[in-house]
């Protein structure tokens, strides 16, 4: 691990992230500013919380967060919010309905952000098993859903996600 994060450009633990007066995260680190700056998970599955890569307004890497739990908390909480809008996962807790129609099944959901209804253009490339029970699924538009253990539904729930999966 050590060789690796030589290689890379490790931001300093006091790099500053803030959110300016344009509404945009900006970062403050040794003595330069960035405005306009985005946050992006190398790891999203496996490591969440390491390895941010940060860039500037012309996508341009600036460098990386080693961990977002070494930042100070006002940098972690506008780092956190700023990962949570680019990766937004609703969490599906109930599965009410799978209809399918010309072989395009729709779901319809309870998830932890309120009830949802999409379709899922194909089982095979939109729906991932990946380990531990957790199910990645995409829907027709393009938004990504999360069942953190399929295992773990109500009855009625693993009868609907035990037909796709």
């Amino acid at each position: 691990m050590s060789q690796l994060t030589n290689e890379l450009n490790i931001l300093p633990q006091d790099a500053h992230f803030y959110i300016n007066a344009f509404h945009d995260l900006a970062l403050e680190v040794t003595g330069e500013i960035y405005e306009n700056v985005t946050v992006e998970r190398a790891f999203p599955l496996k490591a969440p919380d390491e390895f941010i890569v940060v860039k500037d307004d012309q996508k341009d890497e600036i460098g990386i967060i080693e961990n977002i739990r070494q930042l100070d908390q006002d940098s972690l909480d506008v780092v956190q919010d700023a990962l949570n809008q680019t990766y937004y996962l609703p969490k599906i807790i109930k599965i009410h309905a799978i209809e399918t129609n010309f072989h395009i099944p729709k779901w319809t959901v309870d998830t932890d952000r309120g009830p949802r209804m999409f379709e899922i253009p194909s089982s095979r490339r939109d729906v991932r098993v990946v380990g531990g029970g957790r199910v990645l699924l995409r829907d027709a538009d393009g938004n990504r859903y999360e069942i953190p253990d399929y295992r773990k539904l109500d009855v009625e729930s693993l009868a609907f996600a035990e037909t796709i999966l």
